[in-house]
């Protein structure tokens, strides 16, 4: 029966919160509304077929040459390491 006392502050402190959140108040309710009507929309330009190969060609190439990079630096950065770490214990 003792614990009665924290049961009923813990429910009046959750209602509380809730009646807090700002999904609740009117304010937050028209801000979503207003944010809904302002959208705007991106329009792309149309291209044909074949450019849209050309595109993507050179997007592959271009992250190939990214991803040829990164080894490469991947691979310089573990010699000089290996080799630093010969070097201070040896």
């Amino acid at each position: 029966m003792s614990s009665a006392g924290h049961v009923f502050d813990m429910i009046r402190r959750l209602r509380g919160n809730r009646a807090q959140l700002t999904s609740n108040k009117e304010g937050f309710r028209d801000h979503i509304q207003i944010k809904e009507k302002r959208r705007t929309f991106v329009r792309f330009k149309k291209i044909s077929k074949e450019e849209m190969k050309e595109v993507k060609e050179h997007i592959r190439t271009k992250a190939r040459r990214e991803r040829r990079r990164y080894y490469i630096a991947s691979i310089v950065v573990s010699i000089i390491l290996i080799v630093a770490l010969i070097l201070i214990f040896k």
